[in-house]
Order: C-alpha cells, then structure tokens, then sequence
C-alpha cells in the first residue's frame, strides 16, 4: 500500500494559494473550481475546505492575502537572529525571502501587478499593505527622505518583477546598507 504524504500547514497554504492564483491568472476571475485547486495543488479538496472554506470567493481572499503577506508584511518572515543584527539587513533577508518565493509562484508578481490599482476588496487589500511597507521602510531606514523611501520601494519592485537572483540583493541595494 502506498503511503500518503503529509503536509505541514504552512506548505497546505502555500500549495493551495499557488494554485489559486496561478488558476485565477489562467482561468480568469474565479472561472476555476475548488477541485481545479486540489488537481492543481496536490492538495485534497477536504483539506482546503478545512483551511480556507467551501466558498470561491473565500478561498481566493485567502490566496490575496497570502500575496500581501509574501510582498509586503516583511516581519511576517522569520529571521534567524545572526542574520538579522539590523533592521536593514532584516529587510533585505525578507526580501531574498520573497524573490525565492517568486521563484516557486511566478504568477504572483503579475497578480499583484493587475490587481494593484483595481478597485476592488484585493486592490484595497494590497494598496494598504504597500501602505504598511513603507511606514515600515520609514522607520528601518530613518535617514531616507521620503523621494529616497520612494526610491528605494520602485528598486525593491524592480527587483520582485525582474525576479532578480536573491544573491544579488545586497549589491543593488549597497548604498541604503552602508
């Protein structure tokens, strides 16, 4: 008898939310189903109800959410403490975090692309995260001027839509980490 794989919660979630939006860029505004997600994920359709509900439009806030997680709530991240001495260089750690991430869910940037300015619950949800970022931003870099803040958040989108290598994110930024 072939045993099953067991998933931890946080790779359910990742799975999950890979599929939906991967679907929801394919298929369209929630033109996919909750079995296209399971056949996608790997995930068995019990357990995406179980963590995200039954309903389509549920389930895909979740997947939005996820994507502000990933883009823009850097303290969500776990840092080991010998890599993250400083809050700069704990942002650059979250932000190597999201390009891996990127890698594994290339869809991502262009959801959160479309969906930026939509007027709609998920533009909302990730305009106000953006928001949250960059009073984050502020206060890890206090020296920055509010064009430089700005700067800084265009060179770190640049680097999320060009999938920049992680390993080349402390050379584009060398001048914020003096």
């Amino acid at each position: 008898m072939k045993s099953k794989k067991t998933f931890s919660k946080d790779e359910i979630f990742f799975a999950v939310c890979s599929a939906i939006l991967k679907l929801e860029f394919a298929k369209g505004h929630l033109q996919w189903s909750v079995s296209d997600v399971a056949r996608t994920s790997g995930i068995t359709r019990s357990l995406i109800y179980y963590y995200f509900g039954k309903e389509k439009s549920t389930v895909l806030k979740e997947a939005y959410r996820f994507v502000t997680q990933i883009f823009f709530d850097r303290r969500s991240r776990d840092l080991t403490p010998e890599n993250s001495n400083t809050q700069n260089s704990g942002h650059m750690i979250q932000l190597k975090a999201t390009l891996v991430d990127l890698q594994k869910m290339p869809n991502l940037f262009v959801l959160y692309y479309l969906n930026k300015n939509a007027d709609n619950e998920y533009g909302q949800m990730i305009r106000k995260a953006e928001q949250k970022l960059i009073k984050d931003l502020h206060k890890s870099f206090p020296n920055l001027s509010p064009q430089e803040i700005q700067k800084f958040y265009l060179l770190e989108l640049g680097c999320l839509a060009y999938q920049v290598p992680p390993i080349e994110v402390d050379q584009i930024f060398s001048e914020y980490l003096k």
